[in-house]
C-alpha cells in the first residue's frame, strides 16, 4: 500500500514563492502544517499495518484450509485412506493386478482360471480402401520409352527409374523391365509389379509407394500416371481429392450409434476421424496402412456393444468399411475363491464371475486383468492381502509433519519480535532507499504484528489440547477408549518447541501391529453428535468433543475459525467469498474516510498559508515598486 502525504487538488495559481521577500515559502508552510501532515502519515501507517495484519491472518487461514482439504474435508477419502491401507502379494502379476482399497481386509484369494478377457466390439473394413497404384501403358508409343524416367519413392527413399534403350512392344515387356529396375533399386520384390491388360499395378504390402514425374525425359505421357500418386491413403487430403477406391461423394452425412456427422469437399479424413473419436458415439476409428483398412472399436468392453452405421446422404461409411466384418465384444470371466486360506487350490470350490470390463472390484479389492495363459491352461493365481503397517506408518508420519508445519505457521507469528522503531515507510522514504534496503526494512516493520494475538493463541492452544485430551467410548461416555498418542509413540517436544510433535517410529509400528483398530479409532472415531457451527448447547458441544477422534477434533477447530461467514477468523478478516462485512474491512473503510478528511484539512491549511504569504509577497512587490518610483523621482531632481 502506498503511504502518500500529498493532498491532491492544490490551486497552484496566484502563488508567489518568496519572489520579493526572499523567503523559502514552501519550507515555512511545511513547518507550519507539520502537525496536520503527521496526522495523515499516522493514519496511513495505521491502514498499512491493518492491511499487513489482514494478509497474515489470511495466510494462516489458507494454511488451515489446505490442511483441512488434505485430511479432513468431506468428499475426500483422506480420513479413511490414512489407515485403510492394505497391500497385496500376487503370484500372477503377469496376468492380473490386485489393489486393495480402503474398505479391504486381510484375505487369501485364489483365481483358478481366467476364462476370458473383456474385449470391445469391433467393425473392420471388408477390403482395402485405397485405389491401386496403377500405370496405364500407351502401347502405341512404346517405341519412345527407352531412356525415359519416372521417380519411385519407397517409404521415403526416392529413386529415379530409367528404362534402358531398346524396343518395347507390349505392356508385359514394360512390366518385366520395370520389375527388374525396381529390384535393382530397392531389393528383390520390395515392390511387385502386376499386370492386367495394358494396366500395371505397383504393390508393396505395408509400405508406402509414391510415383512421380521427372524434370527431364519424363515417362508419364507413355506410362499414364498422376504425379504424387500413392498406394497409401492420405488422411490429410480433402474428401474431393482423396484417393479412396470408392468415392464417398463431395458432401454428405452419416450416423454412428445414432450420432450424426457431416462432411463436405473441404473436410479431410482425419477431420472426420477426430470428430468421431471425440463424440458421444462411443467408438474409436483408426486406419492401418499395413492392411489399408479402417476399424471402429467400441470404447466400452463387454458383450452386446453394437456398432450401428447409417449413410444418411453420400456414401462415406460404405466407401471406408464396405460390407464390414463385425465382431461382438466379450465379457471377462474368471473362476475365483475369495476365502481360500492356504489350502490346495485344486480342493477348493470356485465361483464363476463375469464382468463387462477387465477392471472390476470384489470385496474391496480392485482387479485388472492383463492377459491369460495360452489355450486351456489354468493360471492358478494366489493373492493374499494384509494390513500395510509400513504404509500406514508413513501416512501418519506425513500427517504429523503437515500438522507441525501448520502449527509452526501459527506459533512463529505469535512469537515474532516486534520492532517499534520501524513504522511503515512513506512513499518519500521509499524513494531514498534501495530495493534491498526497503525489503529489509519492511521485514522488520511487518514483524510482530500478530505477536501474542488472542485469536492465534486460542487456535494453537485448542490444537494442542485436542491431541492429548481423552477420547470417550461411544457406547459409554464415562469410559475412555484407553488409547492416546503417547501409546503409539507420538509426543510433544520441549516447551521451547511450541507443541511440535515427535514420533517414535518403532513404537508406532508396534501399536499398528498389535492394536490397529484402536490406533484408527484414536484418529477417526466419529461422534454421535454431528458438527454444527450454530449449536449453542454446551452439553452437545462437550459430548461431540469428548467422543471425536483427533482428526475430527482438528476439523472442528479449523471450521470454527475459517468456516464461511461464521468462522472467527472469517468474521475478523473475511475470505475470498465475502470481504466487505468483516471487522478489518470495516476498520479499513473507516481509516480511508479518516485519511480523506485529514488530507482535506492539510490541503485547506496549506492553501490558507499560501494565500497569506502570497498576499505578503504582493504587498512587498507594491511597496518595492513605490520605493523604486520615489527613488527615481528623487534622482531626477539632482
Amino acid at each position: 500500500m502506498s503511504i502518500s502525504i500529498s493532498a491532491s487538488g492544490f490551486n497552484m495559481l496566484n502563488r508567489l514563492a518568496g519572489i520579493e521577500s526572499g523567503l523559502d515559502t514552501e519550507t515555512l508552510i511545511k513547518g507550519l502544517t507539520i502537525m496536520e501532515e503527521n496526522k495523515v502519515i499516522s493514519a496511513a501507517r495505521q491502514k498499512q499495518l491493518l492491511t499487513w495484519e489482514k494478509e497474515f491472518y489470511r495466510e494462516i487461514m489458507a494454511k488451515l484450509n489446505s490442511f483441512s482439504s488434505k485430511y479432513l474435508s468431506s468428499g475426500t477419502s483422506a480420513i479413511e485412506g490414512l489407515f485403510g491401507k492394505y497391500k497385496a502379494v500376487n503370484t500372477g502379476s503377469q496376468y492380473v493386478t490386485a489393489t486393495p482399497k480402503t474398505n479391504s481386509s486381510t484375505s487369501n484369494i485364489v483365481i483358478k482360471d481366467i476364462v476370458s478377457l473383456a474385449t470391445s466390439s469391433k467393425l473392420e473394413g471388408s477390403s482395402a480402401v485405397t485405389k491401386p497404384l496403377t500405370i496405364t501403358v500407351d502401347t502405341e508409343s512404346l517405341g519412345d520409352l527407352g531412356g525415359k524416367s519416372l521417380k519411385i519413392t519407397l517409404d521415403g527413399v526416392e529413386k529415379t527409374i530409367t528404362f534402358s534403350p531398346g524396343t518395347y512392344t507390349t505392356a508385359e515387356s514394360v512390366r518385366q523391365e520395370l520389375q527388374s529396375r525396381l529390384d535393382n533399386a530397392f531389393g528383390t520384390n520390395r515392390i511387385q509389379v502386376g499386370i492386367d491388360g495394358d494396366t500395371l499395378t505397383l504393390n508393396s504390402i505395408g509400405n508406402s509407394v509414391v510415383i512421380g514425374k521427372t524434370e527431364e525425359n519424363d515417362a508419364s505421357e507413355i506410362l499414364g500416371f498422376t504425379d504424387g500418386q500413392s498406394n497409401i491413403l492420405n488422411l490429410n487430403a480433402k474428401i474431393a481429392d482423396v484417393n479412396l477406391k470408392f468415392s464417398p461423394g463431395t458432401s454428405g452425412s452419416f450416423k454412428i450409434n445414432g450420432v450424426e456427422f457431416n462432411f463436405d469437399e473441404t473436410t479431410t479424413i482425419r477431420n472426420i476421424m477426430n470428430k468421431i473419436n471425440s463424440s458421444s458415439a462411443g467408438v474409436t476409428m483408426t486406419y492401418s496402412s499395413l492392411s489399408d483398412s479402417f476399424v471402429l472399436v467400441s470404447k466400452n468392453t463387454g458383450a452386446g456393444n453394437q456398432i450401428a452405421l447409417e449413410d444418411v446422404s453420400g456414401s462415406f461409411l460404405n466407401s471406408v468399411f464396405g460390407s464390414g466384418n463385425f465382431t461382438d465384444g466379450t465379457n471377462a470371466v474368471i473362476r475365483i475363491n475369495t476365502n481360500a486360506g492356504t489350502g490346495d487350490p485344486d480342493s477348493l470350490n470356485y465361483i464363476t464371475v463375469e464382468k463387462s470390463s477387465n477392471t472390476f472390484e470384489i470385496d474391496g479389492i480392485s482387479y485388472t486383468l492383463l492377459g491369460k495363459a495360452s489355450g486351456a491352461e489354468e493360471e492358478n493365481i494366489r493373492i493374499s492381502t494384509e494390513y500395510d503397517i509400513d504404509g500406514v506408518a508413513e501416512n501418519i508420519k506425513q500427517f504429523v509433519a503437515d500438522y507441525n508445519d501448520m502449527l509452526k505457521t501459527i506459533t512463529d507469528k505469535l512469537s515474532e519480535p516486534k520492532y517499534k522503531d520501524f513504522p511503515p515507510l512513506t512513499d518519500e522514504q521509499r524513494k531514498e532507499l534501495s530495493n534491498t534496503e526497503v525489503a529489509l526494512y519492511d521485514e522488520k516493520a511487518k514483524s510482530g504484528l500478530l505477536r501474542n494475538d488472542s485469536y492465534l493463541t486460542s487456535i494453537a492452544t485448542n490444537l494442542r489440547n485436542a491431541l492429548f485430551a481423552e477420547i470417550k467410548e461411544l457406547s459409554d461416555n464415562e469410559q475412555g477408549i484407553g488409547f492416546s498418542l503417547i501409546d503409539i509413540g507420538i509426543t510433544t517436544g520441549l516447551y521451547s518447541e511450541k507443541g511440535q510433535l515427535k514420533i517414535n517410529e518403532a513404537r508406532l509400528k508396534a501399536a499398528l501391529s498389535e492394536n490397529p483398530d484402536k490406533v484408527q479409532a484414536l484418529f477417526t472415531q466419529k461422534s454421535t453428535v454431528s458438527y454444527s457451527p450454530y449449536t449453542k448447547n454446551k452439553d452437545l458441544i462437550a459430548k461431540r468433543y469428548s467422543e471425536s477422534g483427533l482428526l475430527y477434533r482438528i476439523s472442528d477447530i479449523i471450521q470454527n475459525n475459517t468456516r464461511s461467514i461464521t468462522g472467527s477468523l472469517t468474521k475478523l478478516v473475511g475470505n475470498s467469498e465475502n470481504d466487505y462485512s468483516s471487522f478489518y474491512a470495516f476498520k479499513l473503510r473507516e481509516l480511508d474516510k479518516k485519511i480523506e478528511l485529514l488530507q482535506k484539512k492539510l490541503k485547506d491549511k496549506q492553501e490558507y498559508y499560501w494565500m497569506k504569504f502570497s498576499k505578503m509577497e504582493s504587498s512587498l512587490s507594491t511597496l518595492n515598486k513605490q520605493n523604486a518610483y520615489l527613488f527615481n523621482l528623487n534622482m531626477q531632481n539632482y
